[in-house]
Parts: structure tokens; sequence; C-alpha cells
């Protein structure tokens, strides 16, 4: 109404009081009396300067609703806030920990790849950055759908020390450790990880906790692969894999599970606040807090440790868990690994409905498709993305 210069009559509460002090396009009245309405009417139809003025009102300030009015003064309310970051608890166990004062950090999260061809991708990245590493100024973070114990488990029977890292994203991201050694010397010091109990607070807002635990049971039970009369289960629980904030499901047959998006819908539908993860070429579900996701966590970390997201690499493979493609987003680089190593799509991706470059932009300068993950590929490509190397 207001763009084509007519006058308006609405009621005097509700989202038209609103709209009515930035127009000033007409009269309110209240809409359970009739005689306010017709008196409204017969004052606009009768006065002819005020039904000018209504006319002239709309028409100059109808811009005040466009979407370069809206843009611009949301950004001028953003101006006049301070910058503010979220105040952390003093703890000693995370104030101790390795991360803090890193100016550059590799992420390794390549899901793709077995867990020896992984030691071996984890081997070189170190190698490449060695004399960054050692000078402090470059960390190592491992983030994987792995539990603490098997990440801890793999690098032991590697012959590597945990405090290669600086911090660890197990769990799909609902859990987030950092290694420290307790002792009084090297040589009798043994090795800790202290848990981030303030990410573990941020991501627990409306988790289901047991509740949503004995649903997903239930769930579970009702997936069942049929042949013939016969019936067999082929979800489980894995409350070996599983933790606080992360309820770990085996898969016996993925070629039976449900989609990712009927299984978030499911979620949604009863009002879960989750998200649901294939992982481990689709032989395991996990199910987090809404608030938890790899890609979430390594941006907690950089505001809790202060560490530029432009000075960030993370290095995955061809494919991976179903949060792979959010691997990708941000102002981090990314470093594509690209080889034999890499295991053969699985269900998880194979089922995608859509070319994976509609949702990455993988001829962004943030993001390097490399053959290998040989020190000699991995130097010259963290040079070239201006993180420091041997």
């Amino acid at each position: 109404a207001a763009m084509h210069g007519l006058p308006v009559i609405a009621t005097k509460n509700g989202a038209p009081v609103e709209i009515h002090q930035v127009l000033d396009n007409g009269l309110l009245v209240d809409p359970h009396d009739q005689h306010a309405i017709a008196d409204a009417l017969y004052k606009l139809l009768s006065d002819k300067q005020l039904w000018s003025r209504c006319r002239e009102n709309g028409l100059k300030n109808i811009h005040r609703f466009s979407w370069p009015e809206h843009c611009k003064n949301y950004l001028s309310r953003i101006l006049t806030l301070s910058p503010r970051y979220p105040a952390f608890p003093g703890n000693e166990d995370q104030i101790k920990a390795p991360i803090k004062g890193r100016k550059c950090i590799i992420v390794i999260a390549v899901d793709s790849a077995s867990k020896k061809d992984l030691v071996c991708i984890i081997k070189n990245s170190i190698e490449a950055t060695r004399k960054e590493t050692l000078s402090g100024s470059t960390g190592f973070v491992l983030s994987t759908s792995l539990t603490m114990s098997e990440i801890h488990s793999l690098l032991i029977s590697a012959g590597m020390a945990p405090t290669d890292f600086v911090a660890f994203i197990c769990n799909s991201g609902s859990d987030l450790f950092y290694p420290s050694r307790a002792g009084d010397s090297p040589s009798t010091s043994r090795v800790t990880f202290a848990l981030d109990r303030t990410y573990q607070s941020h991501i627990e807002y409306r988790w289901g906790g047991e509740g949503l635990r004995k649903y997903l049971v239930k769930w579970a039970s009702s997936i069942v692969e049929r042949r013939g009369r016969t019936e067999k289960q082929v979800i489980f629980e894995d409350a070996e894999h599983s933790s606080t904030c992360c309820f770990a499901f085996r898969v016996v047959n993925p070629n039976y599970l449900p989609p990712l998006k009927e299984l978030q819908k499911l979620m949604r539908i009863q009002s879960l606040r989750c998200h649901a993860l294939y992982n481990h070429s689709a032989t395991r579900l996990s199910v987090i807090p809404i608030h938890a996701s790899r890609s979430q966590a390594l941006r907690y970390l950089s505001v809790r440790w202060g560490i530029e997201l432009r000075n960030v690499v993370i290095l995955v493979g061809e494919s991976g868990d179903s949060d792979y493609e959010e691997l990708f987003g941000g102002l981090h680089k990314t470093i594509v690994l690209k080889g034999e190593f890499n295991t053969p799509a699985n269900r998880i991706h194979t089922v995608r409905r859509y070319p994976l470059q509609d949702v990455i932009a993988l001829d962004c300068s943030n993001i390097i498709g490399v053959e290998g993950c040989s020190t000699d590929v991995l130097t010259p490509t963290l040079k070239t993305l201006g993180i420091p190397t041997k």
C-alpha cells in the first residue's frame, strides 16, 4: 500500500504499530471497535490534507523496508558494538595446554585412509614442519571420529608420542582433549589427556542425554535386514565407543542404513536436538549434540587460544565421514591428499544426490589438491600456503 501511495488503516497492536512508526502513512484503530474503524475511514476520505500527507509519507519512507536499507541498518548497529569474546574460567589443566602460543595449526582430518596410511600421513606432516614444530610456532591437531583411547592406542602402536599433538578433536567433534606430561622428569613422566570442560559445557546445552540414548536404542532395533521370514538387526549400541556427548552405534550391514537425510528428518520430527553422522566407512553411526562438530571445535580452538583461522591448514582425503563437506568452508586453508591410499568412496558418498563441486568451491585459492602424502609433496605445498616448514 505504501509503495503505491495508498494510506492505510491498521490495528493498534502487533506488527502494524512498528511499521506505522517508520512509514507514518495511515491511522491505527482498535479492531474490535466498529465506530473507531468507521471514524478512521471517514477521516481519511474527507480530509484531503491527511490523505495527501499519508500518501507522501508512504512513498518517501517505503525504502526503509528494502533489503539494502536493512543491510545498512544491520551493519551500522554492528559497528557500535565492541568486540567481545567469551570469558573462559581459569583451569590449570587448560592453561598449561600445549596449544597456547602457537601461531600456525595443522589439522589432520583424513578419514579415507587406513590406520596404517593415517600414521604415515601424520609422520610425514610432522617431518615436513619439524623445525617449526620444535620451535613451538606450529602445532598439530588430530581431528577424527575415533575415541581418545583409540587415538592413544594408534599412536603408541606406531611408536609416536601423543605429545606431538597440541590437541585432539575426538568423536566427530563432541570431545576435545589436550595432551600433557605428568611427572618430574621426561623419563618417568606419563602422558595424560585433559578434557576441555568449557567446550563440553557449551555443546551440552539442551543435550538429550539418557533419554535420547534410550530413544536411539529403540530406533536401532527397528532397522532390520529381512530375508524371507527372518529379520536380523543391523544396528547395535556400541557402549565401548560412546561418551557423555557421543552415542555410538555399530553398523553390521551398511547397505540397510537409511539415508542420513531421512534420519535427520526423523530426529527433527521428534524434536531431538542432535546431529547424526556416519563414519568409519559407514560401519559406525555417531549421534552428537547439535552444537558439536569437528568444524565448530576448530573454531572454538581459534577463539579459545587466539589462533587466526587464516593460519590453519586442514589435511583431508578424497572422501571421508558424512561431515566431510564441513571441513572445507571457512578462512582456513585445505589440502586434499589424493592417491591410492584413499579407500574407495563408500555408501556415505555414493548416495549423494549432487556433485561435490556444487557445495565446495574446489577452484578456490584456499584449497589445493596434491598427489600423494610424502614429505616431498607436503613441504612445498605448506610453504605455498604460507606455513613455515623445515
